[in-house]
């Protein structure tokens, strides 16, 4: 489809009325041109303005990101995570500019400040969350994949960063419709993700076209569902784009992704792509936490989404085992009850925040499996909390243990 609406259908939102009616409003506010669009962000503009500069050096660089205490930490984080990180750690942002290079950092200065409003609390939170976390998986995966086609990778990251950028902006307009209507509506997270889809390419053409982005990259997030262009680098980075859709997919999906497994991704046949995809993916969990900084998410299940009864597939069975889940300096005790190919369900005194991974530890023989896990569900039951957490971005043995311990393999008792 070009431009305006994805092809999804008025009638995939049901009989809904207040949901189509949200859905009728957020496309009158993006052809009005009525929707708040959040603005390009001031240092990451600044940084641009000065890498144009001959004059410019390194430490004017290191300067004009360190004016922002928790951007400049986000940027060092992300330069140190092992997507980027080359020997030892850097220290300081000369250093991380040095080891990376000074269009790098930019780009990782744009993604942590875009963090913020992918972070920023309100009823769907949880979706929003998501979103970002796949906008940073495709721009992992896009950038490596031009690496090894030869393409720019500059371009290729941010537009995999971006190309779905206008799903949190519909979410934040959404959030502010339904405040506005006064309705205490709740509906499925599939309903929401189908209002989005619908809206996203409308709203992420304009949010381009307020920033004067570069005409390839407008064109790339106005146009990334359209048919194939004439022009041979679009459709090259195109074809990027679509395959890493495709990887993101299966990623939220399954535990884990093997070469083999991408063997079913059109155009991505080639062993050797195959293989450092996979090197990739497993590297991801720890890019996406780089951008999570120490802020304190809220934890309280979403008064908009519906909480379904379960997010576990079939072949769940009873288990118990203890569970350690940690987030930054923050550890909390869980005891699994339930296991099944796809994730946990546990108990415990805390509750998780829906949609962010978290350092996981399973405590059962024949020993301590160390691994990422997404929160899926987050839901009081009584006096404690009843949490799912799926394995994310597995590989190599942690995978096969898993598949092991959810196929039946004793447990701790």
């Amino acid at each position: 489809m070009q431009g305006g609406m994805c092809a999804v259908r008025e009638s995939q939102l049901g009989d809904r009325p207040l949901l189509q009616q949200l859905d009728r409003e957020l496309e009158a506010l993006a052809a009005g041109g009525e929707l708040e669009l959040p603005p390009y962000p001031a240092v990451a503009l600044r940084v641009q303005e000065a890498l144009g500069r001959p004059e410019s050096g390194l430490d004017e660089v290191a300067r004009l990101v360190g004016a922002d205490a928790a951007l400049a930490a986000g940027v060092l984080r992300c330069a140190n995570s092992p997507l980027y990180r080359r020997g030892a750690a850097a220290t300081t942002l000369t250093q991380a500019i040095i080891r990376v290079g000074a269009q790098e950092v930019l780009r990782l200065l744009l993604a942590s400040c875009l963090a913020s409003h992918a972070h920023a609390a309100g009823p769907l939170a949880p979706l929003r969350r998501m979103v970002w976390i796949e906008g940073l998986c495709g721009a992992a995966l896009c950038q490596e994949l031009a690496r090894l086609r030869g393409l720019q990778q500059e371009e290729a990251f941010l537009v995999g960063l971006l190309h779905d950028f206008g799903k949190i902006v519909a979410c934040a307009s959404l959030e502010k419709l339904v405040e506005r209507r006064g309705e205490n509506a709740r509906f499925p997270l599939e309903d929401w993700q189908a209002l989005l889809d619908r809206h996203h390419v409308a709203l992420g053409a304009s949010l381009a076209a307020r920033w004067q982005l570069p005409a390839l990259l407008s064109d790339l997030i106005a146009n990334h569902h359209g048919e194939a262009s004439s022009s041979a680098e679009r459709a090259a980075l195109l074809d990027l784009v679509r395959m890493s859709d495709q990887i993101v997919t299966q990623l939220v999906r399954s535990p884990g992704i093997s070469s083999a497994d991408l063997g079913s991704v059109p155009g991505l046949g080639k062993f050797v792509e195959r293989e450092a995809v996979v090197r990739v993916i497993q590297k991801i969990p720890e890019f996406v936490d780089a951008f999570e900084g120490n802020g304190a998410a809220a934890a309280a299940p979403s008064p908009r989404i519906e909480q379904p009864a379960t997010t576990l597939g079939a072949g769940a069975r009873p288990v118990r085992f203890e569970v350690t889940v940690t987030h930054g300096r923050q550890s909390r005790q869980f005891t699994a009850h339930t296991i099944a190919p796809n994730g946990i369900a546990m108990v415990g005194h805390d509750p998780l925040v829906d949609g962010r991974l978290h350092e996981t530890t399973i405590h059962s023989k024949p020993g301590p499996l160390h691994i990422w896990s997404l929160a899926r569900l987050s839901r009081r039951d009584g006096g404690s909390y009843h949490i799912e957490v799926h394995p994310f971005a597995l590989s190599g043995v942690e995978r096969g243990l898993w598949t092991q311990l959810a196929a039946g393999a004793p447990a701790q008792p």
